[in-house]
Order: C-alpha cells, then sequence, then structure tokens
C-alpha cells in the first residue's frame, strides 16, 4: 500500500509566491464597493479626470453595468490627454455579456497604452440603450497609482466625445461612465527575497535530515 505523498517545501513556496502574484494583479482603476446614484448616460459622455503615481500602462477599457447583468447596448469607452486632442485609445464594449465583468464593470482588452506620471488624463464613455453610469466619491476602494481628480462630462446631446466639462464641487469624485484596467502590480522585492530565503532554509533542513 502506497503512503500518502506529502507536499514538499518547493511546492509550499510555490504556491505562498503564486498567492502574493495573485494578490498584486490589477482589478478596475476604481473598484466600487457600493452605489449611492446613478444616471442617465445617454445623453453624452461621463467620465473623470486623473493622473497615475508610477509609470504603468492600461490593458482594458471597460465601462459600468448596473445591475451585473449585462449591458443592453454597446458602449463607446475612450482615452484622452486632459489637454484634448483625439483619443490615445478607445474600444467598444458589446451589448450583453460578452465582456468579461469585474465588480460593477465589464471590461474589453486595448493596445497597451502607457500613463506617465505628471500627465492627466481623461477616461469617459457613452452608453446607450437605456444603461445607466454611476458616481464615485469615496463609495470604494482606488488602485493606488491613480490620483482621482475630478468628475467630467462633455455637452449635453453630444454622444461620444471629449468629456472637457466639470463642476465645482468634484474633486475627487468620478462618473463611471468609463473605467480601465492596469498593468498588474509587480511582485515586491521583499516577497521575493523572503520567498528566497524560505527556499534557502527548507534545503538546509532537508541536507540536516539526511545527515542525521
Amino acid at each position: 500500500m502506497r503512503s500518502p505523498q506529502r507536499i514538499g517545501f518547493p511546492t509550499i513556496i510555490l504556491l505562498f509566491v503564486c498567492l502574493l502574484w495573485s494578490s498584486s494583479a490589477s482589478a478596475a482603476a476604481i473598484d466600487l464597493t457600493r452605489i449611492d446614484f446613478e444616471y442617465d448616460s445617454s445623453p453624452w459622455t461621463l467620465g473623470w479626470k486623473f493622473s497615475v503615481t508610477a509609470p504603468t500602462s492600461i490593458e482594458a477599457l471597460g465601462v459600468y453595468d448596473s445591475n451585473q447583468d449585462g449591458l443592453a447596448g454597446p458602449a463607446d469607452v475612450g482615452l484622452w490627454l486632459a489637454s484634448g486632442g483625439s483619443p490615445l485609445v478607445q474600444t467598444t464594449v458589446a451589448a450583453g455579456t460578452t465582456a468579461a465583468l469585474d465588480g460593477y464593470f465589464r471590461f474589453t482588452p486595448v493596445t497597451s497604452t502607457p500613463l506617465t506620471p505628471g500627465v492627466e488624463y481623461l477616461v469617459g464613455s457613452h452608453l446607450d440603450g437605456g444603461d445607466a453610469t454611476s458616481l464615485f466619491d469615496g463609495n470604494g476602494i482606488v488602485d493606488p497609482r491613480i490620483t482621482v481628480i475630478d468628475a467630467r462630462y462633455s455637452s449635453f446631446g453630444s454622444g461620444f466625445g471629449f468629456p472637457d466639462q466639470t463642476d465645482p464641487g468634484t474633486d475627487g469624485a468620478a462618473y463611471l461612465g468609463g473605467n480601465f484596467q492596469l498593468t498588474p502590480v509587480p511582485l515586491p522585492a521583499a516577497a521575493w527575497l523572503f520567498g528566497s530565503a524560505l527556499v534557502g532554509l527548507g534545503s538546509l533542513t532537508r541536507v540536516r535530515l539526511q545527515k542525521g
């Protein structure tokens, strides 16, 4: 009869490192924890202005899915420099449940688009077909690399376009609207060193057991 197999020490270390890596994977730039207000999104593009604290890149653009049950219609979402011009990157998130759901948002991958500290950006979306957007005003978790500056919107009836307008009192707020996902946070060097130290300790223990 075969004895039960034990999980080796290196396997435990590998699982530990994988756990740390998975916990560092990025989600939405803003992850809502509760819904306070919703808005009709069809007359305009709603979004927000932001900057980054470290070099990173956008890997997916997304839009708010009010009931997390699919979009009633396709939604256009884009990223602009706050100074204006054409979108740096844009996409259309398909109606229904085709796009991946992350929290209250559905995301579509885009060409990796770098973000630079010291530069201000706008992200915004136009949802049609009766879909709603939501307000962020502290009711969620913000990726630590992101600084939310203020809420933005385009002219009423303009459809999808540069959200160049804002209102007093929206500092730190966002119309969601558009959202995005960043590259994962790199595994901290301290975690690698800790893992390496554990591997070394495990090897030393095995040597001692073999000599005993």
